[in-house]
């Protein structure tokens, strides 16, 4: 067999891995990473990561902290990862604990002086009317406005704008039944639309 042959099936059979990777739920990922699997964890790190450093920058105003709060998390998931069961995801669990660590990171630096702030990632979405709100021209306003929100219409908005998440496990996060979870949306959308009409008029 030539250099050329073996080094193609090589590739073959890695590249056969990713895809295996990439097609398994969250539960058969965490199963491999417990056993020692470390590409299973880099896939989950990768599905994740960016969501989770968005997410914990709405509550630490900071790219680089929400990154060490990311950080902190998978360390987390690493040394104590949570039961599940087959085909669950580790959404709810990862934003969960994302933001209980990124309000004791925010309670920490309460009294220290902040610093220049740097922008932080956010992830693509499309298909629903939280698109109506990420393709304003303004995105800083609708920070703003998502800013004012009453702070049960505002968890949900964040959740679901700045995580991605689905709204059952929005529900699991913020231990409320998914019916309101889908409300509070519902309730938060109206008033962000009637405050970018005002603000509008106002121009």
């Amino acid at each position: 067999m030539s250099l050329y042959t073996r080094t193609l099936d090589r590739y073959m059979l890695d590249a056969a891995a990713v895809a295996e990777l990439q097609a398994a739920s969250d539960w058969k990922l965490l199963r491999m990473m417990a056993g020692g699997n470390s590409a299973a964890f880099e896939e989950i790190f990768a599905r994740y990561e960016t969501r989770l450093v968005a997410y914990a920058a709405r509550y630490v105003g900071s790219a680089d902290l929400a990154r060490d709060v990311c950080q902190e998390v998978f360390l987390k998931l690493i040394h104590h990862p949570p039961r599940m069961r087959m085909s669950r995801s580790l959404a709810p669990w990862l934003f969960r604990v994302t933001r209980n660590l990124a309000i004791d990171r925010r309670r920490s630096r309460k009294f220290e002086i902040p610093g220049e702030e740097t922008d932080f990632p956010e992830p693509q979405s499309e298909g629903d009317p939280r698109q109506m709100l990420l393709d304003k021209h303004d995105a800083e306003q609708v920070r703003r406005l998502v800013e004012e929100l009453p702070a049960d219409l505002r968890d949900v908005v964040e959740l679901r704008i700045y995580g991605d998440v689905a709204f059952k496990d929005i529900a699991g996060i913020l231990d409320i039944p998914t019916g309101t979870a889908l409300w509070r949306m519902h309730r938060a959308l109206e008033l962000l639309r009637q405050s970018w009409r005002k603000n509008e008029q106002q121009v």
